[in-house]
């Protein structure tokens, strides 16, 4: 475990999905269809994909590792598998995401489903054990587990309410861990002292690009940003040609009483569902006209 974390993180993760949970709660349906930063989500295409982490965060503890098995990543190391994506967003990189959020009927459905999961999200956080934990691919600490899913929090209530004045953002103690993770990919003095930590966090996360000033002001230290991706569209795996595993209420009408993903790396399940709806689209030829 990583020494800086904050001692009370199970509190600090639990609170800051509460946060989250509260800001989705007070949407309005018209709120559900506004812009984000993330590029070809709306705000309900957003929530898709958040509603899959909490899933998977609320079973990241389903695998104890074993004695000889220490950790090898921690809160800060974890965002280094996640480099900075470089290809275009497209039509067949958003559409899973379109339409999963297109099988709620209601947003009241859509509301009460992620209220749902982000108790339980919650409800783990406080009661999470202690130890290390195979989590997708790693073994991490307890600690660095819930401290690297409130990172994603922060980043994604950011993400939120870029179009929505008025609503809260982060918890300021949430932020703060952000800015540190930050801090240590980027390393010293690659913040400008004028920049706040929201800014920090936009920037250093690629949500807000760097101007032409603050590149001349970071000179070569402007070539470490962004610090990491949060992989919203994909992994860099090949294609395949069937889902490997489709979650529960994600494709289908949500119902009550869904099983919550177990050990499951749903950045990975995104990635690959994206790439076979893509694969199994009709094929359409080329004609000049209507």
């Amino acid at each position: 475990m990583t020494d800086a974390l904050p001692e009370d993180i199970r509190e600090l993760a639990a609170a800051q999905v509460e946060v989250l949970a509260e800001t989705v709660a007070g949407l309005s349906d018209a709120d559900l269809v506004a812009a984000t930063r993330c590029a070809g989500w709306l705000v309900a295409h957003l929530l898709v994909h958040v509603r899959l982490g909490l899933s998977e965060h609320a079973t990241s503890f389903a695998e104890p590792a074993g004695p000889d098995e220490p950790p090898n990543r921690d809160y800060v190391s974890y965002w280094q598998d996640f480099p900075v994506a470089t290809e275009p967003i497209t039509f067949a990189t958003v559409r899973w995401h379109w339409a999963n959020a297109s099988t709620y009927s209601l947003a009241s459905e859509f509301r009460r489903h992620f209220a749902d999961t982000a108790r339980a999200a919650a409800g783990m956080s406080r009661q999470a054990p202690a130890g290390s934990f195979r989590f997708q691919e790693h073994v991490m600490a307890a600690e660095d587990i819930l401290a690297m899913w409130t990172v994603e929090w922060v980043v994604h209530q950011l993400d939120l309410t870029a179009q929505l004045p008025g609503r809260p953002g982060p918890l300021p103690e949430a932020l703060e861990l952000t800015t540190r993770t930050l801090d240590g990919l980027l390393g010293d003095g690659s913040r400008p002292s004028s920049w706040d930590d929201v800014a920090y966090a936009l920037k250093g996360t690629g949500r807000v690009p760097l101007d032409a000033p603050e590149r001349e002001l970071l000179g070569s230290r402007a070539m470490r940003y962004p610090a990491f991706s949060l992989k919203r569209w994909g992994d860099s795996e090949g294609g395949m040609e069937t889902p490997a595993f489709v979650p529960d209420n994600t494709v289908t009408a949500p119902r009550s009483g869904n099983r919550m993903l177990r050990g499951v790396n749903t950045r990975l399940i995104e990635g690959r569902l994206s790439r076979w709806l893509t694969s199994t689209a009709p094929k359409t030829s080329r004609r000049r006209g209507g």
